[in-house]
């Protein structure tokens, strides 16, 4: 066992003595020993502090005899265990990560947590599984320059960010996969009226907002719901929309960018199970 093992384990005691739990290190039970036992009343908790390889078999058939004594067990892994699958409710494993000489756990690079601050929140409720994905109810309208090719004139048009769970997790609306349809998210009424407030609003005059409607494209032969210029209503096809926007996440294509508050982002919610921490949100679920 090594130095930085050692200190993992104090560490974690420590902050478990603290929070009112007896807590102690290196504790044998019946066919287990724990990194760090603690319990309080009828809670009990195993911290197991993992640097050295364990295969994700042997990380169950250790997980199988704590769930058989009742125990609640938590896993930090320095590196993820080889043929880990998805996160499961009943193997809870994260990341521990020493940076500048502290210690943090990473909820698969959700969000980083200080060791304290992750061992109080799972101990105490603040941590949660959750099948779900579900993003908070905001949206994020960045806008960038599109020039015509017909006429020259200089237009704006605006794309969404990918939505955020209470949990920090990236929840993408896949706008690329709608390309030459009508169902872009992003044209939908409730998105395009809060565009048009904004753009509309006081200074904002040096907006030119491409205009939206159904055009016929050559390309693809046939009429989608698309961008065009607003002096001469050409066409800004879907492909070199997508081209811009990719490039504005290379640079500093981004001109302007507002945020508002919608429910609408609620079909967005994904069936993804993951280990929740919402902070001051909701849990996903």
């Amino acid at each position: 066992m090594g130095p930085l093992h050692i200190r993992i384990q104090n560490e974690i005691r420590d902050i478990l003595l603290a929070l009112g739990f007896n807590s102690e290190c290196e504790y044998r039970g019946n066919g287990w020993r724990a990194d760090v036992y603690a319990e309080n009343g009828d809670r009990k908790f195993a911290f197991e502090v993992q640097l050295s390889p364990q295969t994700y078999k042997r990380t169950e058939e250790r997980q199988a005899i704590y769930i058989r004594e009742g125990i609640i067990a938590c896993w930090l892994f320095e590196n993820d265990p080889s043929k880990r699958r998805q996160e499961k409710e009943d193997l809870p494993v994260f990341k521990i990560v020493e940076c500048d000489n502290s210690l943090y756990v990473s909820l698969k690079g959700r969000k980083m947590l200080p060791l304290g601050v992750f061992i109080h929140d799972f101990v105490c409720g603040g941590i949660k599984f959750c099948s779900t994905l579900k993003p908070i109810p905001s949206v994020e309208v960045n806008f960038i320059e599109m020039p015509c090719n017909r006429c020259g004139s200089i237009n704006h048009i605006y794309f969404l960010s990918p939505f955020k769970s209470a949990c920090n997790a990236e929840i993408s609306e896949m706008e690329a996969e709608r390309m030459w349809s009508d169902s872009k998210f992003s044209f939908d009424k409730r998105i395009v009226e809060k565009v048009e407030q904004y753009v509309n609003g006081p200074g904002k005059e040096y907006f030119n907002l491409a205009t939206i409607k159904r055009r016929y494209s050559n390309t693809v032969g046939d009429s989608y719901l698309s961008f065009g210029c607003a002096d001469c209503d050409a066409i800004f096809g879907d492909f070199f929309v997508h081209e811009a926007i990719m490039e504005s996440y290379y640079g500093d294509g981004v001109i302007e960018t507002f945020t508002f508050n919608t429910n609408a982002v609620e079909e967005f919610k994904q069936e993804i199970p993951h280990w929740c921490h919402p902070g001051d949100n909701n849990f996903c679920e």
